[in-house]
């Protein structure tokens, strides 16, 4: 039997199941740790899908790994080191877990005092800083000694951890965006849930469908909008914008516009909140059942799975002219003053094997990059069918040109303080664009 994350965190699931998901979607289990042979000088386990078994044999030494997350990621990668050190008995990893809000002031403490850890985590917008400050190993030759790990990726896919066509981290898994559906109040007012040749136009006329005010006051929302970074490469893109071109900002682009305009749209006429105004996050309208339509990433599965008393499922985001999906991730990276990097290359290649995916996927909180794992469900459980279909088209070329620049982090801001101007009512979508680029190309892209 496979083995279960905790006692007390199936217990919660179980019951969140048996009583709430309408959905059927079960959430896929650990696996069991192979057996290992004493001193892992023995066969390798039949029941073992890792490449770098061998490779492992004779390693010892101590590693340390720093990476975020909430409970559930910190109890899954838990399971994994475990599971790591009873195969390669020789080796210890000492976990460094830090809440997301500290991880990069403690990263650049640490890279700055020249001990980082020797394994980390870092997201896609900041390859180019650290490869800049020179804290990250080069991997080519890492993925020439574990092949594995990249063939079979999505194509594009290592393109998120590369500067200048050096690979300095690998992306361990990735979420594409998707909208969650409501299906009681689909049901409620008559309406078809949405299939994937659905369009912006359509997904604007259900959100006022869904709205319901009552003694002016809004009771129910056919929408949410995001002010976040997926939520602009998603609208853009779906419109083919070139947001980003020859190495500035160029959200004045009317294409850009159309899709932004979208959201502004929704909001203007009361069918989303506007972000930032909910008490407790927009994730919450849909989790609690104000909101019937609610676009977002896999990590909010687990807390779905568990919270939700109605049925609901994904469907892929609505269509302007075209499709794009943004790429969100978590990079893993060597240090490029490890002294262990042997045993961080193979540990890498662990948890990027079948084995090790199992461990980490096992709540559903992100989605495997290879083409041959993503339909397997017991490495992505349902809700699943959106998840595969946006991996035909996951990846914005302008998202990967802006973050190659380094200055992705300052451009966010930019953008998120000109477009919570536009959601407030305070300016224009074209306002909005117009400052966006002059800021960002004389502050940031001279």
């Amino acid at each position: 039997m496979k083995r279960i994350i905790s006692i007390l965190l199936v217990a919660v699931m179980v019951l969140s199941m048996a009583t709430a998901c309408g959905n059927n979607a079960e959430t896929p289990k650990t696996p069991d740790t192979p057996e290992t042979p004493a001193g892992n000088e023995g066969e390798k386990p039949a029941d073992l899908n890792w490449d770098g078994y061998e490779a492992s044999k004779g390693l010892t030494g101590t590693i340390t790994y720093m990476y975020w997350g909430d409970d559930y990621e910190r109890q899954m990668y838990t399971e994994l080191i475990n599971a790591y050190q009873k195969l390669v008995p020789g080796v210890k990893i000492e976990q460094m877990y830090t809440p997301g809000g500290d991880y990069y002031t403690k990263l650049q403490n640490l890279g700055a005092a020249k001990t980082l850890p020797d394994l980390f985590w870092l997201s896609e917008a900041r390859v180019r800083e650290l490869a800049n400050a020179n804290l990250m190993a080069d991997l080519t030759d890492v993925l020439k000694e574990y092949p594995s790990i990249s063939e079979g990726m999505f194509e594009g896919a290592l393109d998120y951890g590369q500067v200048d066509g050096t690979q300095y981290c690998i992306p361990k898994d990735y979420t594409s965006y998707v909208m969650y559906i409501n299906v009681d109040m689909f049901k409620e007012a008559g309406l078809e849930i949405p299939t994937s040749d659905w369009t912006m136009d359509d997904y604007v006329e259900l959100a006022g469908q869904l709205t319901k005010v009552e003694n002016n006051r809004t009771a129910q929302y056919g929408t949410i909008v995001n002010n976040y970074r997926a939520d602009w490469v998603n609208f853009m893109g779906n419109f083919d914008a070139a947001w980003f071109k020859d190495g500035k900002s160029n959200l004045s682009d009317p294409n850009a516009i159309k899709g932004l305009g979208v959201q502004a749209e929704l909001i203007n006429k009361g069918y989303a909140p506007v972000p930032g105004t909910t008490a407790d996050g927009e994730d919450r309208l849909f989790i609690i059942g104000q909101a019937a339509m609610f676009p977002s990433g896999r990590w909010v599965v687990p807390s779905f799975l568990n919270e939700i008393d109605f049925e609901w499922t994904a469907v892929e985001m609505p269509k302007g002219t075209t499709r794009v999906c943004p790429f969100i991730t978590a990079n893993v990276a060597i240090s490029a003053d490890s002294q262990n990097k042997e045993i961080a290359a193979n540990f890498l290649s662990f948890q990027l094997s079948q084995t090790g995916l199992g461990y980490t996927l096992s709540n559903g909180l992100s989605v495997p990059l290879y083409k041959d794992l993503i339909t397997d469900k017991s490495i992505l459980a349902d809700p699943s069918e959106a998840f595969i279909a946006t991996s035909e088209y996951i990846g914005d070329k302008e998202q990967v040109e802006a973050l190659s620049t380094g200055k992705w982090t300052e451009y966010n801001t930019i953008i998120f303080a000109e477009l919570s101007l536009v959601y407030d009512g305070t300016q224009t979508i074209e306002q909005a664009a117009a400052n966006i680029d002059k800021k960002a190309n004389e502050t940031l892209f001279k």
